[in-house]
């Protein structure tokens, strides 16, 4: 047996072991661990998925030996997009690690590990991505802290509908806190870049500290506005990561995404097998070494293409692309589909455009709504409207200017989302597993 796929075998055993939930889940799938003696065996499990982590909390989830109020129990909430808000758990010291394994991709975030660095971070991204309330206008910067050293800043549930006292109270809050990382939502984090030119204010500093972009896709036109803001001296990149398990991987120095395969097993699994490199695959992940609550075969909802090439950086990790989620997909006619990420692609860091969303409403009918700027121009805007109807392929594409985008029922921003997929049972529940 390889040391690989030993570790493996042991998340098995432990999960079988020690979790109700993983117990009841392999013994309903006629199985047992003497079943699974090669990596190829692992595909006889079916997939786990959110509600099956959701319905099990806590009693059935955490390991036996373990409770929420064990030492370094860290308890976290998803924003709940598509429902019920998922809470999960993880060890403080295997978040620290999964999160070092990661960012270790990037020597410009290198500062953030020094020795006995006490790390002042900031976060600012939708409220139900906090553990705390940052969208009640009275709060306090002392209500709003983590107790790693996190400050949670002011916003309102409604991105664009955050009053400008809010505003001004997250730029202050920056300037007094000083983080060494800002953590942001990156449609959130262009927003409030926007609202600080327009109140004509300057970033708290331009060096001596890093950005990091997460919670949702990071389209090119927020980018675009965060590098123009802050410049080449403040590292910024884009981490992959979510509620249930923290970092899962991070952006090289080259600008390409690699997957953490020392803290977690990786498949990109189409059609129930092993997707080759290149193809469109769910990213399902198993922990390794996780005595909480450990995740078997875990199916994210994210769809991932694996490159079949070494990165030009020279690390390790195997170089991916993230695609969006599943439920964000655009559906076409013929069968075919668009990813969000393929469709960023095509929009570009369009300089014209600060904010846009393309939803589809129907089979053969999308809208396209954006905010707009003074580099717009009736050429720049029919060009991009011509582009998508080619790859949309279709004429029925709607297209507006806006003041108003809203978010979703969990406070994020989508610029992708499909209400065909919504209102299509069949398309919302669709699998690649």
């Amino acid at each position: 047996m390889d040391v690989a796929f030993k570790k493996i075998k042991n998340e098995l055993d432990y999960a079988y072991n020690n979790t109700g939930f993983f117990r009841k889940h392999l013994d309903q799938a006629g199985l047992t661990l003497a079943d699974i003696t090669q990596p190829s065996d692992l595909l006889k499990i079916p997939p786990t998925v959110k509600r099956n982590y959701r319905q099990g909390f806590p009693a059935s989830v955490i390991a036996s030996g373990y409770n929420l109020k064990s030492p370094y129990v860290m308890r976290f909430q998803s924003s709940g997009t598509e429902g019920d808000r998922l809470v999960s758990v993880v060890l403080s010291y295997d978040l620290a690690r999964r999160q070092a394994s990661c960012i270790s991709v990037n020597p410009a975030f290198s500062s953030l590990w020094k020795p006995g660095l006490k790390l002042r971070t900031c976060r600012f991204a939708a409220p139900n991505c906090s553990d705390v309330e940052c969208a009640n206008p009275n709060s306090t910067m002392e209500s709003r802290m983590l107790p790693d050293g996190t400050l949670v800043l002011p916003v309102y549930h409604d991105l664009l509908t955050t009053p400008e006292h809010m505003i001004h109270r997250a730029l202050d809050e920056i300037e007094q806190y000083d983080p060494h990382l800002l953590f942001v939502d990156p449609t959130h984090f262009a927003f409030l870049i926007r609202a600080m030119k327009k109140a004509g204010r300057v970033p708290h500093k331009k060096e001596g500290f890093c950005i990091m972009s997460g919670y949702t896709l990071c389209t090119q036109v927020a980018r675009r506005q965060i590098k123009e803001c802050f410049g080449d001296k403040v590292a910024f990149a884009d981490m992959l990561g979510m509620s249930e398990l923290g970092y899962i991987g991070f952006e090289c120095p080259a600008g390409h995404q690699h997957i953490n395969t020392k803290d977690y097993h990786i498949e990109f699994i189409k059609d129930g097998q092993l997707a080759k490199p290149g193809e469109l695959a769910e990213m399902v992940i198993t922990t390794l070494g996780d005595r909480l609550s450990p995740h078997i075969r875990y199916a994210t909802g994210d769809l991932y293409r694996l490159s079949p090439e070494p990165c030009p950086c020279g690390d390790s990790a195997p170089m991916v692309r993230h695609e969006g989620r599943v439920k964000n997909v655009l559906w076409l006619n013929d069968g075919s589909l668009i990813t969000p990420r393929e469709l960023d692609d095509l929009i570009g860091p369009a300089p014209w455009i600060d904010m846009y969303q393309v939803n589809q409403l129907d089979d053969d009918e999308f809208s396209f709504h954006y905010m707009s700027n003074d580099a717009w121009t009736q050429q720049l805007e029919d060009e991009l409207v011509e582009m998508l109807k080619d790859t949309l392929k279709t004429r029925n594409i709607h297209c507006s200017t806006t003041n108003y985008l809203p978010a979703d029922r969990g406070g994020k921003f989508m610029s992708c989302v499909s209400s065909v997929a919504v209102r299509d049972e069949k398309r919302r529940l669709i699998s690649w597993i």
